[in-house]
């Protein structure tokens, strides 16, 4: 039997809100994934970091600090 390739998903999904709306990037660079974290905090949004397997990995608040897990 042969072994099927597996397909390249995403590790990383952020979920980005304003308050009013909130929008979806997925990531396989777990680096990339927190640099644009930050970077959306920053600018004011409310971000959260979750697996691809839905588990939540850590959450950054609109200045753009890490809240604990």
């Amino acid at each position: 039997m042969s072994e099927r390739p597996r397909s390249i998903s995403p590790t990383i999904v952020l979920r980005i809100s304003d308050g009013a709306s909130h929008m979806h990037r997925s990531f396989s660079d777990y680096t990339q994934a927190v640099r644009s974290a930050e970077a959306y905090a920053g600018a004011g949004f409310s971000v959260s970091m979750i697996s691809a397997t839905g588990r939540f990995l850590m959450a950054f608040d609109p200045r753009g600090q890490k809240a604990a897990v």
